[in-house]
């Protein structure tokens, strides 16, 4: 097996269950014409068209909303955080609505949340901070984090 890179070896796996399956697609900032911040999905819209790659605006409440109401219908959505740092503005959804639906109503919800977190590219306060913590106890989910960028692009 070939050695990759940790962000070569997630956009590999994303591209696989996108050929794989119709219903997984992406949503996030950047993520389309530009291909993500770190370039994981650099190259998916020109594959897998603009309907299963989306662009949206700088909004992480309205991208985990709308990947958790995809879910819902059975839908396979990958959200990406540009930056994990900005996972709290989107608590409401993860805590409250995502993590709580099979328990409160037995639907289940299966979705990704991706994105870097961690130090060493240079982001500043915004863009270098490492919110582990803040999403442990929470009810039903699984939660893994990747090294920092600096691990990934070594």
């Amino acid at each position: 097996m070939p050695v990759v890179t940790y962000l070569e070896a997630i956009r590999q796996g994303i591209w696989e269950e996108m050929e794989r399956d119709p219903s997984v697609f992406c949503l996030g900032q950047d993520i389309g014409i530009y291909g993500g911040a770190f370039k994981v999905t650099d190259g998916f819209i020109d594959r897998f068209g603009a309907e299963r790659v989306i662009d949206t605006p700088i909004a992480e409440s309205a991208i985990v909303g709308a990947a958790f109401g995809a879910a819902l219908t059975g839908l396979r959505p990958v959200a990406e955080f540009q930056f994990m740092d900005f996972i709290g503005c989107a608590f409401n959804q993860i805590v409250n609505m995502a993590a709580k639906s099979h328990y409160r109503w037995g639907a289940p919800a299966p979705l990704v949340l991706r994105g870097p977190s961690g130090g060493n590219v240079h982001g500043g306060p915004f863009h270098s901070q490492n919110p582990e913590m803040k999403t442990r106890g929470q009810t039903e989910r699984s939660l893994f984090f990747q090294p920092s960028p600096a691990f990934v692009t070594n």
